[in-house]
Formats: C-alpha cells, sequence, structure tokens
C-alpha cells in the first residue's frame, strides 16, 4: 500500500522546484538581484532534486510476470517520451524567444537531446532519471551495505569519474546514489528511524550547518552536497509526515500536487516565460515576476495537465500515461 507521506513529500518538493525556477534572474551572468532570494534558491537546490530521486528509488517495481523488459518499456513511455515530444515541441519558440534566454541557442543544437539536453532543459530530470532507473533495475535485488557505498563514492567522485565533455553524465553519477538510498530505506524498513525526533534534530543541524558552507562556496568535491542533501530529504519526510498524521486542506492539497507533481515539472518552466519577459526583462518588476511566476506556473501547469489527460493521445505523449 503507497504511503500517502510520500506524495506530500513530492508535493513539498515540486513546490521547491517552481519557486526555485520562479527566480528572475536565476541563471543569468549578473546573479540574483536579491539577496534573500538567492539564500532560499540556495537552501532549495541543496535537496529539493535528491528528494524526488529518492522518492523514485523507494518506489522502483519491477513486474513479476513481464519482467525487466516491460520495466524498460513502462519507464520510456512514462519518461523519455515526454521528454522528446516536449523538447521537440518547444524547441522552435525556444529559437524563436532565445535573445530573452540566458544560454543562446541554434537549430543545430537540436541533435543534442539525445545526450540530455533539452530545449527545455528542467527536462534533464527525465533524462537523468530514466536512465538511473534501468541501471538499478538491474542490481535491484543486490541492495546491500556494499552497494550503497559504492554508490556514494561513485557519487562524490562523479564529476572525476566523467571524463566526457556530457553533463548529463555527471548528473547520472551523482544522483544515482539517492535512488540507490530509497531503495536502501525500504529494503531494510528504515523509515522509522527518519521519523525520529534525534535524528531530525541532527538533521536540521547538519542542513543548516551544510547550507552555510555551500554559501561559502567550499569545494570538497560532492560529499558537502551529499550531506546536505541527505538532512534535506530526512527533514522533508518527517513533515510529510507529521502533515499526513494531521487531516487539514493543506494535507489534502500536498497530496493533491504530488500526485500531479510531474505535471507541474515538465510544463511550469515554459509557463513562466512569458510572464517572465513581460513583468521581469519589459518592466523591470522584479518581485511581482517572481511571485506571478510561481503561482502561473503552479496553477496553469496543473489545468494543462487536467486538459491533456483528457485524450488518449496527448495523455500518452506529453504525459507519459498509457491509460
Amino acid at each position: 500500500m503507497r504511503d500517502s507521506s510520500f506524495d506530500i513529500m513530492k508535493g513539498i518538493a515540486i513546490l521547491l522546484v517552481v519557486l526555485g525556477h520562479s527566480v528572475p534572474d536565476q541563471a543569468s551572468a549578473s546573479g540574483i538581484a536579491s539577496y534573500p532570494l538567492y539564500l532560499m534558491r540556495t537552501i532549495i537546490y541543496s535537496f529539493h532534486m535528491p528528494v524526488f530521486f529518492f522518492v523514485a528509488g523507494y518506489f522502483i517495481h519491477i513486474p513479476l510476470k513481464e519482467g525487466f523488459n516491460k520495466f524498460v518499456k513502462d519507464k520510456f513511455i512514462r519518461l523519455m517520451v515526454p521528454y522528446f515530444t516536449i523538447g521537440l515541441l518547444y524547441f522552435p519558440f525556444k529559437l524563436a524567444l532565445s535573445k530573452f534566454a540566458n544560454q543562446q541557442i541554434n537549430a543545430q543544437d537540436i541533435w543534442k537531446i539525445f545526450i540530455g539536453v533539452n530545449p527545455d532543459g528542467e527536462l534533464w530530470f527525465l533524462y537523468c532519471l530514466f536512465f538511473i532507473s534501468i541501471l538499478m533495475g538491474l542490481l535491484v535485488k543486490r541492495v546491500n551495505v556494499s552497494l550503497l557505498s559504492i554508490s556514494l563514492l561513485i557519487a562524490v567522485f562523479s564529476d572525476v569519474i566523467n571524463i566526457s565533455s556530457i553533463s548529463m553524465v555527471s548528473s547520472i553519477l551523482y544522483f544515482q546514489f539517492f535512488y540507490v538510498l530509497g531503495l536502501y530505506i525500504k529494503q531494510y524498513k528504515l523509515l522509522d528511524y527518519i521519523k525520529s525526533s534525534v535524528i531530525v534534530l541532527v538533521s536540521i543541524v547538519v542542513f543548516s550547518i551544510g547550507n552555510y558552507v555551500l554559501l561559502l562556496d567550499v569545494n570538497m568535491f560532492k560529499i558537502l552536497n551529499i550531506i546536505t542533501a541527505i538532512s534535506g530529504i530526512n527533514i522533508t519526510y518527517y513533515v510529510a509526515n507529521q502533515i499526513h498524521n494531521r487531516v487539514g486542506w493543506y494535507n489534502s492539497l500536498l497530496i493533491f500536487l504530488g500526485t500531479v507533481s510531474m505535471d507541474i515539472y515538465i510544463f511550469s518552466d515554459i509557463v513562466k516565460i512569458p510572464f517572465r519577459i513581460l513583468l521581469w526583462s519589459k518592466l523591470g518588476l522584479y518581485y511581482e515576476a517572481f511571485i506571478v511566476c510561481f503561482v502561473a506556473s503552479t496553477i496553469v501547469s496543473i489545468f494543462i495537465g487536467y486538459m491533456l489527460r483528457k485524450n488518449h493521445y496527448s495523455r500518452l505523449l506529453c504525459l507519459g500515461i498509457k491509460k
């Protein structure tokens, strides 16, 4: 039976994703104009994506009858079909709006979609999750301390191990650890330890110190990032579990957001573009652009997903949902 605490976790994480992506100049050369927003974004980026990989690892499922081949097929449909569909549909608009983008693109760059460089940059997650899922699907029966330890070492030295110039390789090598961690936690039934108040207090301290050091831009390979992300995952699950145990509108809202988190993730970055161009690039309204982008990206993305789910083909191509 699925624990709705994980849907709440995803609900919290997707709100943080949209919040972080709504900062007007988050990737520009000039940096973020508002220090509070810079601080907020730094904290969010220290753990929000590891949460998604952790949850995905925890719920990995390979059908007993159909086996690994069906697992690969299902993952391809769910992740890679939307990855290619949305990327190819968005590419002409990305070219047309290239002057407003932080990174310029050319028509010949479309081939890079096959190595994880999508015209909609936020869809890297789908590509990364697909290859990690397939790899871990092969190792799912070998989950133990040794696999977890090897996975951790690979994540720590992910940039060193990646001798290619393909940035997605580093992402796969890094984020696979959090997927394995989810697998490991489920395999050995360790969720109750995450709920422990002592563990949570330690996680809060570690998370706070970790983010403070990250703000100082200290280079410790990926060790600091991993420690901070793990503590962030612990805190997120604890908060989600506390919300789950209470009855309230926020409980139902976060569960709902968790169930449509894929819809929001796929469409939110595209939805915010016209608002960012108008409010920030044209009118120079910084905080107004941030607030409107956050609200509009969340609500409009849910509406788009709702409409696309009404048709079999749009549901399949844009959301990777077969039924």
